[in-house]
Parts: structure tokens; sequence; C-alpha cells
């Protein structure tokens, strides 16, 4: 009786310690496995967490229109091909393709991502060139005016095609580094003005105020370079005459 009576006392021990000894233990840290990202780089910046680490933090606009935004340490950045902590510098632009391999937690869900206002000019621009509204807001944000940013984008259309180099352009002009673009004849240029009457963006019909005002011509408002519009010469020769 005593012998069925202590075997029991000690299992019942022997699993109280068990117990205790799961309850102590430490919970495993399952690992996220990483995820592809791709898309067009919308825009990327820096900002200094709450620990004072930099966080590269990026926008990209996927093959489905969908904006991502992913959130990178600084090694993170740099593991992905886009930033370079020992210069701080970014290794790519507004406009280039990318494919991020990342964690999860690094992506901001969408239910997280606040729309800000767009400006009614910046919709307007948007419309007019065929490019995100966010994308040009986000230059007026950047400090350029909408005049600027208008120019840049017909400058843009004169090189490209489309206003996707306008970003470029518009850091160009806050740089004063044109190195990156080349004149009609060869050369780069070295300031502002003239950068604007290479592309021959210094006419009237190329501001802000004719697609303010519903006056320009998306389709036949943009000159090549160097080349001139033959009814703008013909009025001017007319004019000439009858002096």
């Amino acid at each position: 009786m005593y012998t069925k009576l202590l075997s029991s006392i000690l299992l019942v021990l022997a699993v109280m310690v068990a117990q205790v000894g799961n309850a102590g233990a430490a919970p495993q840290i399952q690992e996220s496995t990483p995820i592809t990202i791709s898309g067009t780089v919308n825009n990327i910046t820096t900002e200094l967490d709450q620990n004072g680490e930099t966080v590269v933090i990026v926008t990209l606009r996927d093959a489905q229109g969908v904006t991502q935004i992913v959130n990178l340490s600084a090694q993170e950045a740099a593991d992905n091909d886009l930033f370079d902590p020992a210069t701080q510098t970014f290794l790519v632009q507004t406009g280039d393709s990318v494919e991020l391999v990342v964690d999860p937690a690094d992506v901001v869900p969408n239910e997280e991502q606040t729309e800000e206002p767009v400006h009614p000019i910046a919709e307007m621009l948007a419309n007019f060139f065929d490019e995100d509204p966010g994308v040009v807001n986000g230059y007026h944000e950047d400090g350029f005016g909408f005049g600027v940013i208008a120019q840049a984008m017909w400058m843009s259309k004169s090189l490209a095609g489309d206003a996707s180099a306008a970003g470029l352009i518009l850091e160009a002009k806050k740089s004063g580094n044109y190195s990156a673009f080349t004149l009609p004849d060869g050369s780069s240029p070295t300031n502002w003005g003239q950068f604007k009457k290479a592309m021959r963006e210094n006419k009237d019909k190329h501001n802000l105020g004719v697609i303010v005002s519903g006056q320009a011509d998306d389709e036949n408002s943009v000159d090549q370079p160097g080349q001139g519009n033959g009814k703008d010469k013909k009025d001017k020769k007319d004019k000439k005459n009858k002096k």
C-alpha cells in the first residue's frame, strides 16, 4: 500500500516538473521566408529611425500598377543593390526597374499606406503627360514649383518620348550637374537655361499656363531638339515682310 502511494506521488511530481519545464522553455523564433518584389522605382529616400539608424524607404510600382512601399535597413538596401552605406548614396534612381528580395515584415501593408492628397495642379500635369499623380506631387513636395515641373516634363518628352526622365532633369537642376544629358551637338549642358534652349523648352507654348488653360496640345506641341516648327517660322517671316 505504501509502495503504491509513493509511486503515485512520484508520478504526480514528475508531471508537475515536466509542465514547469515546458512553461519555462524559450519559445522558438520562426524565421520569415523572404519574398521577391519587383517593379519600377517611384521614389527612394532615407530617414533615421528612433535609434538613429538609417532606414531606406523605397516606393515601387509593380506590373499591375500597385504601389508597394518597402522599409529596409541600410544593409538590406545594400544587399539589394539600392544603397551604398559607406557613401550614403543611392545606387538606383526614379524610373529604374528593380527586383528586391526582402523580409515580408519590411513591406508596409496596404491598409497602413495612407494616401496623401494630390495637389490639383499635380493631377492636371499628370493627366496631360500620362504620369502618376503621386509622382508629380512628389516633385512638388521636394521643393520644385509646378512651372519648373511642367518644363522638366516637356523636356523629358522631347528626350524620351514621355515624362519618365522628368525626375532626373529636376535632380540635375537642383544639383547643377547636367553630365547625364547630351545636347544635339554632343556636349553636356552647363546650366538650366542652356538645357532648356537646347530642348526648345523656352517657347511660350511650353509652359504651365497653357496646360491649366487647356490650350496646350500634348501631341503636337513637342518639337525635336534642334528643329523648329514650320508654322512658327512662316509666321515670323510674314510679320517681318509686313514691316
